[in-house]
């Protein structure tokens, strides 16, 4: 097979609204909003929420090019005790996940949706700005399908404004 040359990094900031990363030798910029509104309401979204026992805290990030999707998720992380500038820890409950998929197909179990190889290479997710709710960051790691293919990312960089949006607790009898 011909071998890909490794494309340029582009050399400028990150813009507001964008995802890029190298997928092997590949860079790809996503820019653009799942949603076809005006403004992301769901799909950059902080949802935060506390009851008596327990705080759930969720931070999902999505963005797209022509085919393919690429999503982050920091799962029980509160966006405002975020740390910055160092690799965010992965403890019980918290935790980062990076998902990639064509637009055609959302769930794993398909051979070309690509999730987070956590037994392979943990994922590297740097949070270096957070002000006026605009998080910005890098990322690398290793991506695997439900075939086991591996999918390295690196030089992955982020910068999106997300949303605040509280769940209210919901009491059972």
């Amino acid at each position: 097979m011909p071998r890909h040359q490794k494309d340029e990094k582009p050399n400028t900031p990150v813009p507001l609204g964008c995802i890029r990363a190298y997928f092997g030798d590949y860079y790809r910029t996503f820019t653009q909003s799942l949603e076809k509104s005006l403004i992301d309401s769901l799909l950059n979204l902080y949802t935060y929420g506390e009851c008596n026992y327990d705080n759930y805290y969720n931070i999902a990030i999505h963005r797209c090019d022509s085919f393919f999707v690429f999503s982050i998720y920091l799962s029980g992380y509160s966006l405002d005790s975020l740390p910055l500038n160092q690799p965010l820890p992965e403890v019980y409950g918290k935790y980062p996940q990076i998902n990639f998929y064509p637009f055609s197909h959302s769930g794993w179990g398909y051979p070309d949706y690509y999730s987070l190889a956590y037994y392979n290479k943990k994922c590297v997710l740097i949070i270096t700005d957070k002000t006026d709710d605009i998080l910005s960051g890098s990322f690398d790691g290793m991506l695997i399908s439900s075939t086991g293919n591996l999918l390295p990312i690196s030089e992955g960089e982020f910068r999106i404004k997300v949303l605040r949006k509280k769940i209210p607790c919901i009491q059972s009898n």
